[in-house]
Protein backbone atom coordinates (compact mmCIF):
# COMPACT_ATOMS: atom_id res chain seq x y z
CA UNK A 1 0.00 0.00 0.00
CA UNK A 2 0.87 3.78 -0.70
CA UNK A 3 1.46 6.01 2.37
CA UNK A 4 -1.16 8.23 1.55
CA UNK A 5 -3.71 5.28 1.47
CA UNK A 6 -2.11 4.03 5.15
CA UNK A 7 -2.87 7.26 6.28
CA UNK A 8 -6.23 7.40 4.99
CA UNK A 9 -7.72 4.34 5.92
CA UNK A 10 -6.24 4.89 9.70
CA UNK A 11 -7.98 8.19 9.90
CA UNK A 12 -11.53 5.99 8.80
CA UNK A 13 -10.52 3.34 11.18
CA UNK A 14 -9.95 6.15 14.19
CA UNK A 15 -13.12 7.18 12.78
CA UNK A 16 -15.20 4.84 13.23
CA UNK A 17 -14.14 3.63 16.40
CA UNK A 18 -14.86 6.87 17.91
CA UNK A 19 -17.89 7.29 16.47
CA UNK A 20 -18.78 3.77 18.04
CA UNK A 21 -17.44 4.48 21.31
CA UNK A 22 -19.67 7.53 21.47
CA UNK A 23 -22.42 5.96 20.60
CA UNK A 24 -21.51 3.06 23.62
CA UNK A 25 -21.51 6.54 25.59
CA UNK A 26 -24.60 7.81 24.84
CA UNK A 27 -26.48 3.95 25.05
CA UNK A 28 -25.22 3.82 28.88
CA UNK A 29 -25.41 7.45 30.16
CA UNK A 30 -28.29 7.19 32.89
CA UNK A 31 -31.17 9.78 32.23
CA UNK A 32 -34.41 11.38 33.06
CA UNK A 33 -37.45 10.87 31.60
CA UNK A 34 -37.27 13.59 29.04
CA UNK A 35 -33.97 12.65 27.96
CA UNK A 36 -31.30 14.60 30.07
CA UNK A 37 -28.64 13.44 32.07
CA UNK A 38 -29.71 12.48 36.11
CA UNK A 39 -28.64 15.94 38.00
CA UNK A 40 -26.36 14.96 41.39
CA UNK A 41 -24.58 16.57 44.13
CA UNK A 42 -21.63 15.53 45.84
CA UNK A 43 -21.34 16.61 49.38
CA UNK A 44 -17.94 14.66 51.33
CA UNK A 45 -18.92 14.26 54.61
CA UNK A 46 -15.47 11.61 54.75
CA UNK A 47 -13.01 14.39 56.08
CA UNK A 48 -10.64 13.18 53.49
CA UNK A 49 -9.38 16.65 51.78
CA UNK A 50 -10.29 17.19 48.06
CA UNK A 51 -12.02 13.22 48.24
CA UNK A 52 -15.40 14.64 46.67
CA UNK A 53 -13.77 16.00 43.29
CA UNK A 54 -13.15 12.27 42.87
CA UNK A 55 -16.22 10.83 43.38
CA UNK A 56 -17.55 13.87 40.80
CA UNK A 57 -15.37 12.62 38.33
CA UNK A 58 -16.10 8.87 38.65
CA UNK A 59 -19.58 9.66 38.69
CA UNK A 60 -19.68 12.40 35.69
CA UNK A 61 -17.78 9.22 34.00
CA UNK A 62 -20.94 7.41 34.08
CA UNK A 63 -22.60 9.89 32.34
CA UNK A 64 -24.50 11.47 35.18
CA UNK A 65 -24.54 15.32 35.35
CA UNK A 66 -22.54 16.04 38.37
CA UNK A 67 -24.32 20.47 38.98
CA UNK A 68 -22.55 20.53 42.77
CA UNK A 69 -19.43 19.42 44.64
CA UNK A 70 -18.81 20.38 48.20
CA UNK A 71 -18.17 19.57 52.04
CA UNK A 72 -21.45 18.46 53.98
CA UNK A 73 -22.66 19.71 57.28
CA UNK A 74 -19.90 17.54 58.80
CA UNK A 75 -16.82 15.36 57.98
CA UNK A 76 -17.25 11.99 59.96
CA UNK A 77 -20.20 10.34 58.13
CA UNK A 78 -19.44 6.53 58.31
CA UNK A 79 -20.49 5.70 55.04
CA UNK A 80 -21.66 6.74 51.95
CA UNK A 81 -25.31 7.30 51.35
CA UNK A 82 -27.34 8.07 48.39
CA UNK A 83 -30.31 10.62 48.50
CA UNK A 84 -33.74 10.13 46.20
CA UNK A 85 -34.37 13.64 46.26
CA UNK A 86 -38.00 14.13 43.82
CA UNK A 87 -38.70 10.63 45.00
CA UNK A 88 -38.34 8.79 41.79
CA UNK A 89 -36.41 5.49 42.92
CA UNK A 90 -34.72 4.48 39.94
CA UNK A 91 -32.46 7.98 39.63
CA UNK A 92 -31.07 6.89 42.98
CA UNK A 93 -31.03 3.41 42.07
CA UNK A 94 -28.94 4.09 38.93
CA UNK A 95 -26.56 6.62 41.18
CA UNK A 96 -26.04 3.54 43.46
CA UNK A 97 -25.60 0.89 41.12
CA UNK A 98 -22.68 2.84 39.49
CA UNK A 99 -21.34 2.90 43.11
CA UNK A 100 -21.76 0.13 44.30
CA UNK A 101 -23.89 0.52 47.36
CA UNK A 102 -26.77 -1.56 47.76
CA UNK A 103 -29.36 1.60 48.33
CA UNK A 104 -30.69 4.68 48.58
CA UNK A 105 -32.71 6.71 51.02
CA UNK A 106 -35.74 8.74 50.05
CA UNK A 107 -35.38 12.31 51.49
CA UNK A 108 -36.65 14.52 49.21
CA UNK A 109 -36.47 18.24 48.57
CA UNK A 110 -38.35 20.71 46.07
CA UNK A 111 -35.84 23.51 46.41
CA UNK A 112 -32.89 21.71 45.23
CA UNK A 113 -33.04 21.13 41.07
CA UNK A 114 -31.23 18.08 40.97
CA UNK A 115 -32.32 14.51 41.24
CA UNK A 116 -29.91 12.75 43.35
CA UNK A 117 -27.66 13.58 46.14
CA UNK A 118 -24.45 10.80 47.33
CA UNK A 119 -23.16 11.83 50.78
CA UNK A 120 -19.36 10.41 50.75
CA UNK A 121 -18.75 8.76 54.14
CA UNK A 122 -15.54 7.75 55.57
CA UNK A 123 -15.69 4.14 54.22
CA UNK A 124 -14.69 5.38 50.55
CA UNK A 125 -13.09 8.83 51.07
CA UNK A 126 -9.35 7.05 51.26
CA UNK A 127 -10.24 5.34 47.85
CA UNK A 128 -11.45 8.79 46.17
CA UNK A 129 -9.07 11.13 47.80
CA UNK A 130 -6.60 12.88 45.19
CA UNK A 131 -8.27 10.70 42.35
CA UNK A 132 -9.80 14.10 40.86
Amino acid sequence: MRPKTVGVAAVGLLAAVMVASLGLRAREAPAREDGKPIRVEVLNGSGVYRAGLGLAGELREHGFDVVDVRNADRGDYAETIVLDRVGVETYALKVASALGIPGYLEQRNSELLLEVTVILGRDRGQEYGGRH
